[in-house]
């Protein structure tokens, strides 16, 4: 249970941690730097387990299909994730985005992956509503956030459909530091050309808790989380490790309130336990077929 926790925990933080930078560094900027120290972390956590050597063994094809898994997480889905912090509350951008499970179920549905029955489709039907409840509690009104939010989770769920093929052939490990590494030269080019640039701004160094927020993003959420959550899949099973979404919304609420003091309604705490009741129906579902 311990990789279980730390990486629940690191993950839950990740939205409140990096709300406060969003006035400093711009959303795309933040997540470059936060994934190229999360790659250097499982660098040397692979050099510590002696894994580097099973780079040599990925065939073209397999890398081809784990820089495709760099792309759609790292540039695209958690960029899109980090802009919905920015322009929503913290704990908003985590319940959505961890309505994910739901777009996992209809996308395989769709491809013929999974079969339906009842249960999923009652886990979809709780969840896409405690999805629109959290969207637009404020009335007709959607924020942008809410939107990235929720691109981010359906480009998430392709994320993990995808990853079951690399993850069948290649340690998780060995399938991050190359999905990773192209994650960010995809995102680096894009920086590049946009004339964003990937320098950190100027204000960003005013103050010596900017950096230590960035490392803890870095080294700890995509570093060490990703490795916990790794070991958690490697110790239990990918079901088991997807509990990780079911809990963060919880978690990622009490510290966005604790933390930052966000004030959240009574509709947000009806939308987060419809979500949190859908993942539960999802997972279990599949957790009664694989026993």
């Amino acid at each position: 249970m311990f990789n279980f926790s730390i990486a629940l925990i690191l993950f839950s933080l990740l939205e409140v941690s990096s709300k406060n930078l969003m006035n400093l560094i711009d959303a795309v900027t933040l997540t470059f730097y936060r994934f190229a120290l999360g790659l250097v972390t499982i660098i040397v956590y692979a050099y510590y387990k002696k894994i580097l050597g099973d780079l040599r063994k990925i065939s073209y094809p397999d890398f081809k299909l784990m820089a495709m898994l760099g792309i759609i997480n790292i540039t695209l889905a958690m960029s899109l994730l980090q802009l919905a912090v920015k322009y929503s509350h913290a704990a908003t951008a985590a319940v959505i985005f961890c309505s994910n499970p739901f777009f996992v179920f209809l996308f395989s549905i769709l491809s013929g992956g999974e079969r339906f029955n009842m249960r999923c489709f009652a886990g979809v039907i709780a969840g896409i509503g405690g999805v629109a409840l959290v969207m637009a509690r404020h009335g007709l009104h959607i924020s942008a956030g809410a939107v990235f939010a929720l691109l981010s989770s359906m480009i998430f769920a392709v994320y993990i459909i995808v990853n079951k093929k690399a993850a069948a052939e290649h340690k998780p490990v060995v399938i991050n530091i190359v999905s990773f590494f192209s994650g960010l030269v995809v995102m680096a080019a894009y920086l590049i050309i946009s004339g964003r640039g990937i320098m950190l701004p100027p204000a960003f160094f005013t103050s010596a808790e900017n950096a230590a927020v960035l490392l803890f993003l870095g080294i700890a959420v995509s570093g060490a989380g990703y490795i916990a959550f790794i070991n958690t899949i490697k110790r239990y099973s990918p079901i088991s490790a997807s509990v990780i979404f079911l809990l963060k919304p919880a978690l990622a609420t009490l510290f966005a309130v604790f933390f930052i003091g966000e004030k959240l309604d009574a509709f947000f705490y009806c939308g987060l336990f419809l979500v949190m009741s859908g993942s539960w129906l999802i997972l279990s579902s599949k957790y009664y077929k694989t026993n």
